[in-house]
C-alpha cells in the first residue's frame, strides 16, 4: 500500500486542466455508478443465496422435527401398553408421555368404533367429519392435517397413527395434536444475527410461524412454488423487499407438508452500504469540480485506482470467491469504503463457512441416521454405528460399550483399533475410569490432551497413554444404554466441532440402539433371551428360500436337556429356570455369529446353521454338548451335572422340505436319548421316524387329557 500520492510536473497541470477534470469526473462518475450497481447486484445475489441456504437449513429442521414426531407416534403404537387398549394403563402412559414430550398438546386413543377410550383432555371430542377409514388411510400415507390455531393464536396440527394387532388387524388410532411453536423458535434462532425476517406459511398461504409479530408479507400459496423458488423484489405494505420463498416439497423429503419458507429483508436495509457508496461518490464528484488541476491529477491517481480495486474485489465476491483479499490502497473515503467492503467480504466468508459446516453436519447426520435407522439386527447395528462414527470423526480407535444392568458394568460390544483380547475381556464397573465414570455421571467427556488435563488425570491416575479422546453416554428416553468412545494418538487433534458432531451422532446411535433393543425383545424368549419359536420359524423359512436360490445348504441342531423333569422335581422350578438360562448362554457362545439359536419350547433348543452341511454341523453340535457337560453348575455348593442330547439334520442333503427337516432332527435327537443321552446324533434314513411320531402323539394326548 502506497500512502503517498503520485507527484506530477507543473507543465502537465496546464495541459490537463480541462481534460483531467473531464477524464476524472466522467470515469469517476461512471465507475461510482458501476460500483453502486455492482454492489447492489452482489448484495442481492448474496442475500438470495444466503436466504436459500438458510431456507434449506430451516427446511431440514422443520421436517426432522415432524418426521421424528411421526416416528415417535409409530413407535408408541407398537407398544403393548397401547395395543392392549386398557384405558387405565394407557391413560397413565399418555399423561406421562405428555409430560416428557412438550411437543404434544393433546393425545387421545380412538377404538375401532370411533369412541375416544383415553384422552389427556377429558373435554376433547372427535370432529363431526372424523372418519376411522380416513384416519387409517392418513396413517398409512403419513398425511398431515391442516394447521389450526388455539384461541391464543398458537399453531398446531393433528397426527394420527393406527394401532394394529397381529390377530385383529387395525384396532384403533392414536391421535395427537402437535405444537408447532418450535418452528417459530427455529426462525428466531436462525435469524437472531440477521436483519432478515422469516415466515413459514401453510399451503393456503396462512402464517404458521414468523420471526416477530411485526413481520408482514405478500400472499403466496404452496402450490405456486412447488417446482421453483420465488426470488426477487416484492412490494409489501408499500415498501420494497428482497424476498426468497422456498417450498418444503422441493427437497424430496419423505411425506413433507406443502409449506412455504419465506425470508425477506427491506431493500433499504439490504442495500444500505450501496446507498452510502452512491452518496459518497456524488459528494466526491461535486468536490472534484471545485478543486484545482493539482487536486484533479491527484484524484485521478488516488480515486480511480482504489475504485477499480474495489470493483475487482466485488466481482470476485459476486462470483462466489471470498478468498481474495481486497487491499486498501488509499486513506480517503474510497479507502474507508474498501475497508468496509473487505470487512463485509470477511464476514460473508465466515458466514458461508459456518453455513457450509452446518449443512455438512446436517447432511452427515441425515445420512448416518438413514443408514442405521433401518438396521434392527443388534450386532450388525453396533458394527455399523462404530464404523460410521470412526469414519466421520476420523478416529484411530473406538469402542461401543453396552451396560449390563444386572452386573452394573460395561462391556465392549464392538471395537475398532483395539486388540481382540481387550475387546473380549474388558469390563468396566460404574464409576471406574473412563467409560464407567462417563456412564455414572451421565456427562460427555472431551479431553484435548490426556497428559495435561487435570480433570482427566483426577479420574484416571495410571496407565495414561498420549493422545486425545471423546466419550459420550448413550441414553434414550432416560434409559442408559452404554458409552461411545473414540480417540487419537496425537493430542489436540479433535476440535469442538468434532465433539459437537460426535454428540449428535451418539444421540442418533442411542435411538437406533433402543429401537433395535425393543425389536430384539419382541423376537426373543423372555427367560433365555434367545430367539423365540415364532422368529425361528420365520428365519428358517427365509434360510430355506435362500438355500434354494443359491444352491446351498441349511442344517438344524435340535437339543433337549436330559432328565429335566426329574431335575425340576428334585430341585424346583427356579433352579430349572437357571439351568435353561445357563444352557442358553453356553449355546450362544458355542455357535457362529451367523447361526441362529432359539428356544424351541420347554427344555428344547434349536440352532439354524446356514451354509452348513450335515457333517459340518456335527462340529458345533459336539462343541455345544461338551461345553454344557463341562460347565460347573452348582446348587447349595455342590456340583450338579447338566447334559444335553442333540439331533442334527440337513436340507436338502437329507430333508426336502421344512417339515421333514425338523422331523429328522427330532428323530436324531430321539435316537440320542434312546442311545444313552449326552450325545449328538446325525440323522440317518434307517432311523425309526414312526416311533418319534407315535411318541409325540402320545405326549400330546397325555397333555390334552390333563
Amino acid at each position: 500500500m502506497n500512502p503517498h500520492p503520485t507527484r506530477f510536473r507543473l507543465g502537465i497541470r496546464a495541459k490537463l486542466l480541462g481534460t483531467i477534470l473531464l477524464l476524472t469526473l466522467v470515469p469517476m462518475g461512471f465507475l461510482g455508478w458501476q460500483a453502486f450497481n455492482e454492489q447492489k447486484r452482489v448484495i442481492g445475489e448474496e442475500v438470495t443465496r444466503s436466504h436459500q441456504e438458510l431456507s434449506n437449513l430451516l427446511a431440514h429442521g422443520i421436517h426432522e422435527n415432524l418426521e421424528a414426531t411421526r416416528r415417535l407416534m409409530t413407535a408408541i403404537t407398537d407398544l403393548d401398553v397401547i395395543k392392549g387398549l386398557d384405558p387405565v394403563v394407557a391413560k397413565d402412559f399418555l399423561e406421562s408421555l405428555l409430560k416428557n414430550y412438550p411437543i404434544f398438546k393433546l393425545i387421545y386413543l380412538v377404538d375401532s368404533n370411533r369412541k375416544i377410550m383415553v384422552s389427556t383432555d377429558p373435554n376433547v371430542t372427535l370432529p363431526p367429519d372424523w372418519s376411522f377409514t380416513n384416519a387409517v388411510k392418513r396413517s398409512y400415507q403419513g398425511s398431515l392435517s391442516d394447521v389450526d390455531k388455539t384461541p391464543e393464536g398458537n399453531p398446531y396440527m393433528t397426527l394420527e397413527s393406527i394401532i394394529k394387532s397381529p390377530e385383529k388387524g387395525v384396532i384403533g388410532v392414536l391421535v395427537a395434536e402437535v405444537d408447532l411453536l418450535y418452528i417459530r423458535d427455529l426462525l428466531k434462532n436462525a435469524l437472531k444475527r440477521s436483519k432478515s425476517q422469516g415466515l413459514v406459511l401453510d399451503e393456503t398461504g396462512a402464517i404458521i410461524a414468523q420471526s416477530s409479530d411485526e413481520v408482514k408479507t405478500f400472499h403466496i400459496s404452496g402450490a405456486e412454488i412447488v417446482e421453483n423458488d420465488v426470488t426477487g423484489v416484492r412490494d409489501i405494505a408499500g415498501e420494497q423487499y428482497l424476498i426468497t420463498a422456498v417450498s418444503l416439497k422441493k427437497f424430496d423429503f419423505y411425506l413433507a407438508p406443502n409449506w412455504t419458507i419465506v425470508l425477506q429483508i427491506p431493500e433499504r436495509q439490504a442495500f444500505q452500504a450501496a446507498f452510502e457508496l452512491r452518496q459518497r461518490v456524488l459528494s466526491l464528484l461535486i468536490a472534484t469540480t471545485m478543486v484545482s488541476l493539482v487536486l484533479a491529477i491527484l484524484m485521478a491517481n488516488s480515486f480511480i485506482g482504489p475504485l477499480l480495486n474495489l470493483i475487482a474485489g466485488a466481482r470476485h465476491i459476486g462470483a462466489g470467491d471470498f478468498t481474495r483479499e481486497i487491499q486498501v490502497t488509499s486513506h480517503d473515503e474510497i479507502g474507508e469504503l474498501t475497508a468496509t467492503f473487505e470487512e463485509m467480504r470477511t464476514n460473508l466468508r465466515t458466514t458461508r463457512a459456518d453455513l457450509d459446516h452446518r449443512i455438512n453436519e446436517l447432511d452427515i447426520l441425515y445420512k448416518v441416521g438413514k443408514d442405521i435407522s433401518s438396521i434392527l439386527d443388534f450386532t450388525q447395528l453396533q458394527n455399523s454405528i462404530l464404523e460410521k462414527v470412526v469414519k466421520v470423526v476420523r478416529a484411530e480407535k473406538g469402542s461401543l460399550m453396552l451396560l449390563d444392568e444386572a452386573e452394573k458394568s460395561l462391556s465392549i460390544g464392538v471395537a475398532f483399533g483395539l486388540s481382540e483380547e481387550i475387546t473380549r475381556e474388558a469390563r468396566v464397573g460404574l464409576g471406574e475410569p473412563v467409560a464407567g465414570y462417563v456412564m455414572e455421571s451421565q456427562r460427555p467427556l472431551f479431553v484435548e490432551d490426556v497428559e495435561r488435563d487435570h480433570e482427566f488425570l483426577a479420574i484416571k491416575k495410571n496407565n495414561i497413554m498420549r493422545g486425545t479422546l471423546m466419550s459420550v453416554p448413550l441414553q434414550a428416553k432416560d434409559k442408559m444404554l452404554g458409552v461411545l468412545n473414540v480417540s487419537r494418538g496425537d493430542p489436540n487433534t479433535f476440535t469442538d466441532k468434532d465433539f459437537h458432531l460426535f454428540q449428535s451422532l451418539a444421540t442418533q446411535a442411542s435411538i437406533a440402539i433402543e429401537n433395535a433393543r425393543l425389536y430384539r425383545y419382541a423376537v426373543t424368549d423372555e427367560m433365555t433371551r434367545l430367539y423365540n419359536h415364532r422368529y425361528f420359524q420365520q428365519r428358517l423359512d427365509e434360510e430355506l428360500q435362500r438355500a434354494d436360490r443359491y444352491d446351498s445348504k441349511v442344517s438344524l441342531i435340535l437339543l433337549d436337556v436330559d432328565h429335566f423333569k426329574k431335575f425340576n422335581d428334585t430341585y424346583g422350578h427356579q433352579e430349572g429356570d437357571r439351568v435353561l438360562k445357563t444352557v442358553a448362554r453356553l449355546l450362544e457362545k458355542s455357535v457362529r455369529e451367523v447361526d441362529i439359536p432359539a428356544r424351541y419350547g420347554g427344555e428344547e433348543f434349536i440352532v439354524i446353521c446356514p451354509e452348513k452341511d450335515a457333517e459340518g454341523s456335527m462340529v458345533p453340535a459336539q462343541r455345544i454338548r461338551t461345553a454344557i457337560e463341562g460347565f460347573d453348575f452348582r446348587i447349595g455348593g455342590a456340583r450338579v451335572p447338566i447334559t444335553v442330547s442333540l439331533g442334527v439334520s440337513c436340507y436338502p442333503e437329507q430333508a426336502r422340505n421344512k417339515f421333514d427337516l425338523i422331523l429328522f432332527a427330532d428323530t436324531a435327537l430321539y435316537t440320542s436319548k434312546e442311545s444313552g443321552r449326552n450325545r449328538a446324533t446325525l440323522y440317518d434314513p434307517a432311523m425309526r421316524i414312526e416311533e418319534v411320531l407315535a411318541k409325540k402323539a402320545a405326549k400330546k394326548k397325555e397333555k390334552d387329557g390333563h
